[in-house]
């Protein structure tokens, strides 16, 4: 009898000891911290994006849109004189050119205060010596001016040819008196000769 007891208490005790090992398999199993996965080298260094090239793509090339046609740009304007008066020119050959020129320079020396040297100069290569005599007797009857037919200076003059004949050709002489609203005009017959292209008569128009 003693025995079979041990028997059994002996038996029960390697069941237990049994059950106990593999209960303690699984604790021991979980407690253990997980292996990390096993990477590659390639698998270790960041992805970066690649061109469109590593895709299988073409590259595309952008293209710079087309330049706008340029407006094309007007030639420069000729310089103009102060206050935007229009350039004057002349020559020396019409004869009506140089009444223009003479009635010029006179305007602007009578515009000019002082002796009168310069006016008889002026006279003197622009007029004949006939005409010169009778513009002296004309001023000393009517105390003005015989080349101005008038006592005051205008402020503009304007010179126009006319006809030519019996070795004579006529110009039309403009003068203008005052500015703006105010201007009066008077005009003068000038007679010069086509020989001398000297001014041989000064008369009033109308």
């Amino acid at each position: 009898m003693k025995r079979t007891s041990a028997r059994k208490s002996g038996r029960v005790l390697l069941a237990v000891a049994t059950l106990t090992a593999l209960a303690a398999v699984p604790a021991a199993a979980t407690a253990q911290p997980p292996t990390p996965p096993t990477t590659t080298a390639t698998e270790q260094q960041p992805q970066t994006k690649q061109p469109e090239q590593a895709q299988g793509l073409a590259p595309q090339h952008e293209q710079a849109p087309a330049a706008a046609p340029q407006p094309e740009q007007a030639p420069a304007a000729a310089p103009r004189e102060p206050g935007d008066a229009p350039p004057r020119d002349g020559s020396p050959g019409p004869v009506y050119e140089r009444v223009a020129h003479f009635y010029a320079a006179y305007v602007d020396v009578a515009n000019d205060p002082g002796d009168n040297t310069a006016a008889a100069e002026l006279r003197k290569f622009y007029l004949t010596s006939a005409l010169r005599a009778r513009l002296l007797d004309w001023e000393k009857r009517h105390d003005a001016d015989g080349v101005l037919r008038a006592q005051n200076v205008p402020s503009a003059w304007k010179v126009t040819a006319g006809d030519s004949g019996m070795g004579h050709t006529w110009s039309t002489v403009r003068l203008t008196w005052g500015t703006g609203e105010d201007r009066t005009y008077t005009y003068l017959a000038v007679q010069s000769d086509l020989a001398t292209r000297k001014i041989s008569d000064i008369k009033s128009k109308y």
